[in-house]
């Protein structure tokens, strides 16, 4: 199992000299990726900005965009944005994309909440078509650049709920999907629907199969996941903060090689381990606790 690790790019007081050295060194102690997500309604960075910043200062670290909230964007932007940062990277962009949460993200884009499941499902057709290089207008050029790969990025479908996970084997590559306490039953039975809906549309080989967790590492680790958690979440999930906090298990070293064993036990492919701190020595300590 491939070890990933998120940028510290959604937190207060990142900053552009913090994100490149989280790259470099990230890149040098031989994380698989580095791990993005989108949200307007914080004082992170944007994604696409984020991203070609690691890209600018890497050459072989994978880029995961963990994830879009795919139906609050036009899909020709994004299309354009991914075959960009895929081509600038010499193809290390993997697409996760999601209906996102929370929903108030809908309302500043602005983008209507409602109908966002179909949506999210015509853009995914529409995204595929346009990762293939074609055009889908008539005497019209193709969005470009043309993919690095066949078929362009990996797109992989975020999702916890069942009915998104089932949307894998129509519309995806694979899956990333997140759990607070890096619970290895709870997540095999999301990528067990995953795999149910890739043999219900008879899919070659086997879906690409990730899930992440917040982690938290050095002296005072279970106080930085605190501090943070206090900080973010009563915006995000008000009322569910001692319950979050209560199930994060990653702040002690033994607790995060437990997960790294169990949830290669449970076939995971790649796990990302997100930060709650922008501290490098951070970085440095997951590189030691996971033997990397």
């Amino acid at each position: 199992m491939e070890i990933g690790i998120g940028l510290p790019t959604n937190l207060s007081g990142t900053s552009k000299s913090l994100v490149l050295e989280w790259a470099r060194r990230a890149e040098a102690a031989g994380f698989s990726s580095l791990c993005m997500g989108e949200r307007l309604t914080y004082s992170g960075y944007d994604w696409v900005l984020s991203l070609t910043a690691a890209a600018s200062v890497t050459e072989r670290i994978r880029l995961l965009a963990n994830v879009v909230i795919l139906p609050i964007h036009p899909v020709g932007t994004v299309a354009k944005q991914a075959l960009s940062l895929d081509d600038y990277s010499g193809g290390r962009l993997s697409l996760g994309v999601g209906l996102g949460n929370p929903l108030e993200d809908y309302d500043v884009a602005p983008a209507p909440r409602e109908g966002r499941g179909a949506r999210f499902e015509s853009h995914m057709e529409t995204l595929a078509e346009l990762f293939k290089g074609d055009s889908l207008i008539e005497g019209v050029r193709a969005i470009g650049p043309p993919p690095v790969r066949a078929g362009g990025p990996e797109l992989l479908i975020g999702a916890t709920g069942p009915r998104s996970l089932a949307r894998v084997g129509r519309f995806a590559a694979g899956v990333t999907t997140w759990s607070f306490s890096a619970d290895p039953i709870e997540t095999r039975s999301m990528f067990d629907v995953v795999e149910q809906s890739w043999k219900e549309h008879d899919r070659p080989g086997r879906p690409r199969r990730v899930c992440g967790c917040y982690f938290s590492a050095g002296p005072q680790a279970a106080e930085d996941l605190e501090r943070y958690f206090r900080e973010y979440y009563p915006h995000v999930l008000p009322g569910q903060v001692e319950s979050l906090l209560s199930a994060v298990r990653t702040v002690t070293p033994e607790a995060i090689q437990a997960v790294v064993r169990e949830f290669e036990d449970i076939g995971c492919d790649e796990f990302i381990f997100v930060p709650v701190k922008t501290d490098l020595a951070h970085l440095d300590h997951l590189a030691e606790i996971v033997s990397l």
